[in-house]
């Protein structure tokens, strides 16, 4: 929004999962440095206030790609800057700010945040989300060491650095570094949503809400979009059903944060290819929403 000076960035596409295939997955390479890029040239173009959404990255370095890409020195021992991506983590000794952008300490964000994870232990960036990204077990454990270190180092340069406060864990660690960087808040996307559309008076107005995403586990219960609206409705006493693609074992903890309940849309056993062509995905929603109206009505 250019009369606002306000810049609106997704992060995923610039370091998304969806720009990888499933050979180039590999949090130890890919980077955030690509979102600083954005992020500077949307300061060069005036912007100085941001709303960035941060889901869906194929990153774990802790957002220090994006620290380098917008000038600060994230250096070996001998000076140098260090690899890109969480690899690199490995050789850094020390942060320095001597040449970031001037504009940087104008800008403020806030950052679209639906997850609560830290930045390191079991429910750390690492753990929970390294292996969609193409971590195996060895590389998940050294990941979350590497976060672990570069938080420690962080920490002695800038004390209010809080690697344990919800959110920070958001796309390999870039919460973390949004928050400790840059003037920065973490909020709920779907808080965020609300807000700007106006939804929370219409889902008041409703007699049956509906909500749901590509597939439910126990990450949605960690605060995703189908939780912020339900979170909503019970406000307003209101019933809320689910659907999505798959139904994971560990669902069922939606149910504890006001999702009524909610319903895989699959009909019979298929490849995930064959499920998420567009044509079977539409007529598998039409079906299943169907049948569970069929019984609410009742």
């Amino acid at each position: 929004k250019t009369e606002e000076k306000t810049a609106v960035i997704e992060i995923a596409k610039a370091a998304g999962l969806t720009l990888l295939s499933e050979e180039e997955r590999n949090p130890l390479y890919t980077t955030t440095y690509g979102v600083g890029e954005v992020i500077k040239d949307a300061v060069r173009n005036g912007c100085r206030k941001f709303i960035v959404g941060i889901g869906g990255s194929a990153t774990n370095d802790g957002g220090a790609g994006m620290l380098q890409a917008l000038g600060f020195g994230l250096l070996k021992e001998n000076g140098e800057q260090i690899p890109i991506g969480a690899r690199g983590l490995e050789e850094l000794a020390e942060i320095t700010d001597d040449n970031v952008i001037p504009e940087l300490a104008e800008c403020k964000f806030k950052i679209a945040c639906d997850v609560t994870n830290v930045l390191c232990g079991e429910t750390g960036a690492s753990a929970v989300y390294g292996p969609q990204k193409g971590a195996d077990e060895e590389m998940t454990e050294r990941l979350d060491r590497l976060l672990f270190s570069y938080a420690s180092l962080v920490k002695k340069k800038i004390p209010k650095a809080d690697s344990m406060y919800p959110g920070t864990g958001a796309a390999g660690g870039l919460g973390f570094a949004f928050l400790t960087f840059m003037d920065a808040q973490l909020e709920s996307g779907i808080q965020i949503v609300i807000k700007e559309t106006g939804l929370e008076q219409e889902i008041a107005k409703a007699d049956l809400v509906i909500t749901g995403e590509g597939r439910m586990d126990g990450q949605t219960a960690m605060g995703k979009a189908p939780i912020g609206i339900a979170k909503i409705a019970k406000k307003y006493g209101k019933p809320v059903i689910a659907f999505a693609g798959a139904a994971a074992r560990d669902a069922g903890a939606c149910n504890e944060q006001g999702i009524d309940a909610f319903f895989s849309i699959l009909r019979e056993a298929v490849s995930l290819e064959a499920a998420m062509k567009r044509e079977n995905a539409e007529a598998n929603m039409e079906a299943a929403v169907e049948q569970a109206y069929r019984l609410w009505r009742l």
